[in-house]
């Protein structure tokens, strides 16, 4: 069999597995001992780790874990929680609507799906978890886009978009996007047609949390011929069901306003 495992990386790993078990931190002649690696070695690869914050120094100078692993277990537990709090409430999409339904969060310049839930239907789209696609394409991918701060989605349309001209072979204009952005964010949710999958329809909605900030998007998706206008307005009325419930348990408190016009957190 192949072996495609970086060398550097895996010695990197053993040393952070040895910091792990050791919360009080260890020098680097401990280090050096404990891995059997050369000084020089172990040198170069904390000075790395050091410089992106997975490992650092203590006070006395011995090394641990850093703080940047605290983000990305944050991170993950974040991603974790999203899933086990949507997952109940996917499945009963799935059940109101016997299409499949999806979770996408923003990764980069793309948006990835975490979970999804396949119809029962025997032709539907493929749930594929762990898919990515570009922000500008498809329902999840364009709420999530949609929901970005002002400088984000700049930052995006410059980076693959010129003024007029049309994105590969989608006809899609920076115009045109920068439109439909903002129907999806004076509307709350996005109607989206032949794009990831042709012949397909997907409905999208925003995922918030706690302060407000969009997170994730969830979408009902399947055949076109399966979607005639009302059952559009029901599968709508079904998206932002969910994720306002989503949010709600993520701790988000939608606006309502009071008696004068005044918008106020419940």
């Amino acid at each position: 069999m192949t072996n495609y495992t970086v060398a550097v990386l895996e010695d990197s790993l053993h040393i952070l597995e040895i910091l792990n078990t050791c919360p009080d931190g260890l020098t680097l002649a401990d280090l050096t001992t404990a891995t059997g690696f050369v000084k020089n070695k172990v040198f170069r690869i904390l000075y790395t780790l050091e410089k992106h914050h997975i490992v650092q120094r203590n006070e006395v100078g011995f090394y641990q874990l850093g703080y940047r692993l605290l983000e990305l277990s944050n991170n993950v537990q974040i991603d974790t929680l999203l899933i086990d709090i949507s997952r109940p409430v996917m499945k009963d999409l799935v059940r109101n609507s016997s299409e499949s339904v999806f979770l996408g969060v923003v990764n980069g310049r793309d948006a990835v799906c975490i979970a999804a839930e396949e119809s029962p239907q025997s032709i539907r789209l493929f749930a594929q978890v762990g898919r990515r696609t570009a922000l500008h394409s498809g329902g999840v991918p364009k709420v999530l886009l949609a929901f970005m701060s002002d400088k984000e989605q700049k930052q995006f349309l410059n980076e693959y978009f010129t003024d007029n001209v049309q994105i590969l072979s989608t006809g899609l204009t920076r115009p045109m996007l920068i439109q439909q952005i903002a129907e999806i964010q004076a509307q709350g949710y996005a109607i989206i047609i032949d794009e990831l999958d042709l012949g397909a329809h997907s409905i999208a909605a925003p995922i918030r949390n706690q302060s407000g900030e969009v997170v994730a998007a969830i979408s009902i998706a399947g055949p076109s011929n399966r979607f005639p206008e009302e059952r559009i307005k029901y599968y709508v009325q079904l998206i932002i069901e969910a994720s306002d419930q989503i949010s709600a348990e993520l701790g988000y408190s939608v606006p309502q306003p009071n008696s004068n016009g005044v918008l106020h957190s419940i």
